[in-house]
């Protein structure tokens, strides 16, 4: 079954909770959201499948770094001592 990033954007924005899996962000009106590249992402679970937020920047940065290196440097110290 595939996920309509549009629909899902814009049943999520006016609820004015959704932020970015990885970094925080708050995720912007629809139209803003959906213009920037926002994107949301089925994460597959034993019990049930959930979705997450994920802003441009992170998904530029783990398309970059690849999806091990992205999430070793989630943690501010292991970026800080790298650097």
């Amino acid at each position: 079954m595939s996920l309509d990033v549009n629909a899902a954007l814009h049943a999520i924005c006016p609820t004015g909770k959704g932020r970015c899996w990885y970094c925080d962000l708050k995720l912007p009106p629809a139209e803003e959201a959906i213009d920037a590249g926002w994107q949301v992402q089925r994460v597959e679970g034993d019990r049930v499948a959930s979705i997450i937020l994920v802003c441009p920047a992170c998904l530029h940065k783990r398309a970059e770094l690849g999806e091990e290196e992205f999430l070793r440097c989630l943690s501010p110290r292991v970026c800080n001592v790298v650097q």
